[in-house]
């Protein structure tokens, strides 16, 4: 992915992850009243129809959604946003340039 010159967002096709890769994932941790999402990097243990299996400090966790290392995580492109900007969204589905 890309940052857009215009809008400072990201755009494009995130990078393909296969098992066996490390990847961004996030998590919930839950202490009493306490909820906190993290953001860390594991290693793709199983890729399901509904999600991610990710093993990180040799426990399991689910994610929903999983990145490249080198690329925004989830948590990232949630809080930041990704680039709408006009004619972007023909060009990043054909793999455009931002020229």
């Amino acid at each position: 992915m890309e940052r857009c010159k215009q809008c400072h967002k990201w755009y494009g096709k995130p990078k393909e992850v296969k098992v066996g890769d490390d990847v961004a994932f996030t998590f919930e941790k839950v202490s009493g009243k306490r909820r906190q999402i993290c953001g860390r990097v594991g290693k793709l243990f199983l890729i399901k129809d509904d999600g991610f299996s990710v093993i990180y400090r040799g426990t399991v966790h689910h994610a929903d959604e999983v990145a490249s290392p080198d690329e925004p995580s989830p948590l990232t492109l949630a809080f930041c946003g990704v680039c709408e900007c006009e004619g972007r969204s023909a060009d990043s589905a054909k793999g455009g340039s931002d020229d």
